[in-house]
């Protein structure tokens, strides 16, 4: 299987110095240790738009963090996603947990 792990692009106004995102190498050790060919997209230092690396890595499953600033880029992402593959995408991170649906 293979597994995608995004965090969605977001700028705040001020000059912020960007940071791996800690959650998601956290389940890409999990994946990775329970046989699964996992990757890591973030969009806030990707130059490659995230539809053209769903293209290139064909994932199984779509798993996308998101905190409430950035719920609708998170949800843009899956979106975009959904039209070129037909996949499982689940969303998970602060606002989930906080506001489940």
């Amino acid at each position: 299987m293979r597994v995608m792990l995004v965090n969605p692009k977001f700028r705040l106004p001020i000059d912020t110095r960007t940071t791996p995102h800690l959650g998601l190498a956290y389940l890409a050790a999990v994946s990775e240790e329970a046989g699964y060919e996992t990757i890591i997209f973030d969009a806030d230092v990707e130059d490659e738009p995230i539809i053209e690396a769903v293209k290139r890595f064909q994932p199984d499953i779509v798993g996308i963090t998101t905190n409430t600033p950035q719920v609708k880029q998170a949800w843009r992402s899956a979106a975009a996603i959904k039209a070129v593959k037909d996949i499982p995408i689940v969303l998970g991170g602060p606002h989930v947990s906080v506001l489940p649906a």
